[in-house]
């Protein structure tokens, strides 16, 4: 085993008890379980229907989980998802399932993260006894369905491309929703991919999608960046950043994964959360102010001034950028953060690949979050999406509801 493996898990071991398949495998699927009786069919079934069209043997690592705390009505009914789940097993002939008993987990960091790294780590250890640090692992959630081509996509991006992974395209499901469920996970997907445009406009190398159901990373990569954190939510956010600021990270939109549009109170925030506050209030998504990345872009175009700067240069060279983002720069430091990095590099082009590890995506959203405490006001996101629209003298003419202006942005992504 490669001493980087054999680091990361002596001390990220699974000790929980599975049900396991022991046979080589090269594509291994991370899948959290949580109440969800009513879709784990509907994934199965979609994964079956992906599975028989490839040739690569594939794995679901399926976590059914549970915290110390909870009712021994969800204890029962997590046991019965676990037995259902070992039963089903012997259905499926084009992929094995192995179903990691996950209970009883500490209150305070129990959640879809914890379920999450547990699967993953999982999947680390058996391509790591398989000398395989470049396998695959897929990160899917229970109530999701996938293409039909899902697999054989994957397989090939990975094949095609030297990447440690990549995130893949995703759309919300929508049938079944009534018109304010339906506006409401419109309005929070489009919020989404406004932001992934807005910053990808400013020049920013790391704007990519975050979403815990859709990406594709390999075993090396995982243990390079450490391994996925036991957070409640947001685990996602937190581990694809630093995935992605090791390099060789894409997008893959030949194929998708649908997550589910529900209501939901499991986690503090993301999409189950947004979709009942909307619906609740009945009102506007209000996503980040356009002039926020306008300034920020104004930032980044200068960048090149900021390498080997002195601090009297550096606040002369502030004057120039927008009373906001300018009081972001100096309420936060920057200038330390700067001096830092300017101390590591010998040559512009290092220094302009740093800026970004100092100016990462955890610090666009300090920024954001700064200057529309201060600054700014949150737009309503169909408003905004179109304004961005304007600014990038694209055609948004025939756009008449968020329906209309999210179907813009999912093509937009694809091309």
């Amino acid at each position: 085993m490669d001493k980087l493996f054999q680091k990361y898990l002596s001390r990220h071991s699974v000790s929980f008890p599975f049900e396991k398949d022991d046979s080589k495998k090269d594509i291994r699927v991370v899948i959290p379980v949580y109440l969800e009786e009513e879709s784990i069919d509907l994934l199965l079934d979609s994964i079956h229907v992906a599975a028989k069209k490839c040739q690569m043997q594939i794995e679901l690592i399926m976590v059914v989980n549970y915290s110390s705390d909870c009712s021994s009505d969800v204890k029962l009914r997590q046991q019965k998802l676990f037995d259902y789940l070992i039963g089903q097993s012997q259905e499926y002939t084009h992929f094995s399932i192995s179903v990691i008993q996950a209970y009883d987990l500490i209150a305070k960091h129990a959640g879809v993260g914890w379920a999450r790294k547990i699967g993953m780590d999982y999947a680390v250890s058996k391509y790591a006894d398989e000398d395989n640090p470049g396998g695959i692992i897929l990160s899917l959630d229970a109530d999701c369905v996938v293409s039909s081509n899902y697999f054989t996509e994957v397989w090939k991006k990975f094949e095609e491309e030297i990447l440690n992974g990549c995130t893949i395209c995703f759309e919300h499901q929508s049938e079944g929703l009534n018109d304010s469920q339906k506006e409401a996970i419109f309005q929070y997907e489009l919020h989404l991919r406004y932001y992934l445009q807005a910053l990808r406009w400013t020049g920013h190398p790391h704007a990519f999608h975050t979403v815990g159901s859709s990406f594709a990373i390999t075993a090396e990569a995982y243990v390079r960046a450490g391994g996925i954190p036991r957070k409640q939510a947001g685990e996602d956010f937190y581990f694809l950043q630093k995935v992605i600021s090791l390099g060789s990270f894409s997008e893959l939109n030949t194929t998708c994964v649908y997550p589910s549009s529900r209501i939901s109170d499991r986690v503090p925030f993301g999409t189950g959360p947004t979709i009942a506050k909307l619906i609740n209030d009945s009102d506007d998504y209000k996503t980040y102010n356009l002039q926020a990345f306008i300034d920020l872009k104004d930032l980044f175009i200068m960048r090149d001034k900021f390498y080997k700067i002195e601090q009297e240069a550096y606040l002369d060279l502030l004057s120039e950028l927008s009373g906001r983002i300018r009081s972001y720069l100096l309420n936060s430091d920057f200038y330390a953060d700067l001096t830092n990095v300017n101390n590591n590099c010998s040559s512009l082009n290092t220094f302009n690949k740093r800026f970004f590890e100092v100016f990462d995506a955890f610090r666009v959203v300090k920024y954001l979050n700064y200057v529309h405490e201060h600054f700014l006001e949150k737009t309503a996101v169909f408003d905004v999406s179109l304004d961005l629209l304007e600014l990038l003298e694209r055609d948004a003419d025939d756009l008449m509801d968020t329906n209309d202006v999210l179907d813009y942005f999912r093509k937009w992504e694809k091309q």
